[in-house]
């Protein structure tokens, strides 16, 4: 079966031949070049035998987009660059954020044609997810990139503003949408940042994070068939709204090192609370290290785990965030190997 065969069978409960493999990581020295980036996602996509392509654009697509003055590295080790200014600043800066045309921004133009490029070469056989942010998290990463605290600080002093971003972001991120479908995009990787209980009381999450995550997927699903939506965070997440959403897969760090069992989040609870795929299983910061014999033993030991707690075949083993970009990339074919090896829950 192909991926795209695979994925359907999984999402219209159909059978399947085995369950699902793939992966992402940074490009940092490639992803904003546009033929290298293509050329190099498909060499990576082909080499791992993943079942769709999450496509992973540079960290700072949206901030760059909107402006941001940002030196980029050629370091392959680090994803982000350095932004010497943000797009957002102050709470003026919310209130007449604009919202951006795709067809005439050279970065989101630039980014589109990658997905065109990637369809022209696997022409749908190979599921393609552009990567979004939802809008709150988008105005994270144009004020401080990951760093919560300037956005937290809208968040309680500065609401009106805010949601004025919060609409143009939105509406920009519908006509993104809109342009990587027409590009060949199957659905889309969207992802928060402020899924943990940690970062939002349950009040500011429903005001400044649902209804805005809602309208967005609402958009995406009368276009799409698979998307899945990434809950960040490694403790204290509000999964249980999540899993409500209207996506057809769910991805957060079900493993996280360190983590206290009543902090994180499993598996076994996320398929208690609903019948989604579910995509993860692997501690991309640990489980990659060591002799190729080591690393699949833990892997397989991982699928084995994330197996019994689904109960079901409906599973796409991969990473929570991204795949590390210290290890050897030879390493990352053992996931596949993995799953050949397993096959199907009988």
């Amino acid at each position: 079966m192909t991926g795209r065969e695979r994925i359907r069978a999984m999402i219209e409960e159909k059978p399947f031949d085995k369950i699902g493999v793939t992966g992402w990581l940074h490009m940092p020295v490639v992803d904003r070049y546009l033929d290298k980036f293509i050329d190099e996602t498909i060499e990576f996509t082909n080499e791992n035998h993943w079942d769709f392509i999450k496509v992973m654009p540079n960290g700072h697509y949206f901030p760059e987009a909107y402006g941001a003055d940002i030196e980029f590295l050629e370091n392959p080790l680090r994803w982000s660059g350095n932004i010497r200014k943000y797009p957002i600043v102050t709470a003026k800066d919310l209130a007449k954020l604009p919202v951006i045309n795709p067809q005439e921004n050279p970065v989101f133009l630039r980014e589109v044609a990658v997905v065109k490029g990637l369809y022209d070469y696997y022409k749908g056989n190979t599921p393609l997810l552009p990567t979004l942010f939802t809008p709150l998290t988008w105005v994270q990463e144009m004020t401080q990139s990951t760093v919560a605290g300037p956005t937290l600080e809208f968040v309680h002093n500065h609401k009106e503003e805010l949601h004025k971003a919060l609409k143009a972001l939105l509406e920009t991120s519908i006509q993104l949408v809109d342009a990587y479908v027409n590009a060949g995009a199957d659905g889309f990787f969207i992802a928060s940042q402020f899924a943990s209980k940690d970062l939002l009381t349950e009040e500011e999450f429903d005001e400044f994070c649902r209804p805005y995550d809602e309208a967005l997927l609402e958009h995406i699903n009368q276009k799409t068939w698979f998307n899945m939506f990434h809950v960040h965070g490694d403790k204290n997440l509000y999964i249980e709204k999540f899993a409500k959403y209207k996506v057809q897969a769910l991805n957060w760090e079900n493993v996280p090192h360190g983590v206290k069992e009543d902090e994180l989040t499993s598996i076994e609870k996320v398929r208690s609370l609903t019948d989604k795929i579910i995509i993860g299983g692997i501690d991309q910061h640990h489980d990659f290290y060591g002799a190729r014999e080591e690393v699949k033993d833990r892997l397989r030991k991982r699928l084995e785990s994330a197996l019994r707690e689904t109960k079901d075949n409906r599973f796409i083993l991969a990473p929570g965030c991204a795949l590390p970009l210290d290890a050897n990339r030879e390493i990352f074919t053992v996931m596949h190997e993995v799953v050949d090896e397993f096959g199907l829950i009988q």
